[in-house]
């Protein structure tokens, strides 16, 4: 890719047009190699997929961080009502 770039300024800066140096850019770019571009799409695949499992144990921490309250909140609710002198006066 380094060469390509290279190739690009050199053409322009020697009075070779702009469409010559684009043709020179892309026709280097379309030399990369299938293994090469294969291996790109592998590591942006399982970086995506990293993100999206990241995000997925995010949610189901935030779930559960709300479940765990809302449950400790009924446990105190239900502890105050029982702790209630009404309960005790019928006794």
């Amino acid at each position: 890719m380094m060469y390509a770039m290279t190739a690009a300024r050199y053409m322009m800066s020697h009075g070779a047009s702009a469409d010559q140096a684009a043709s020179a850019s892309c026709a280097h770019s379309a030399e990369m190699p299938r293994t090469s571009m294969t291996n790109i799409a592998l590591i942006l695949d399982a970086a995506l997929l990293t993100s999206i499992i990241i995000c997925a144990l995010a949610m189901i921490s935030i779930l559960g961080s709300v479940l765990v309250s809302a449950l400790l909140v009924l446990v105190l609710l239900a502890a105050e009502y029982v702790d209630t002198p009404r309960s005790r006066r019928g006794a």
